[in-house]
């Protein structure tokens, strides 16, 4: 019973955080800020309206 019950919070975390940075993504948009992503491990600028 427990492993059902840890795999719901997983899931409730992750959902929770792709929220998050989906909001993140629309308040820069609006705002015309720039974000810092990663690709191949290092940091890139990249405008919040070209993603």
């Amino acid at each position: 019973m427990e492993k059902i019950s840890v795999v719901t919070d997983t899931e409730k975390l992750f959902k929770g955080a792709q929220l998050a940075i989906k909001n993140i993504i629309e308040k820069a948009k609006r705002d015309d800020r720039t974000l810092v992503v990663s690709r191949d491990g290092k940091p890139v600028r990249i405008k919040a309206r070209d993603l």
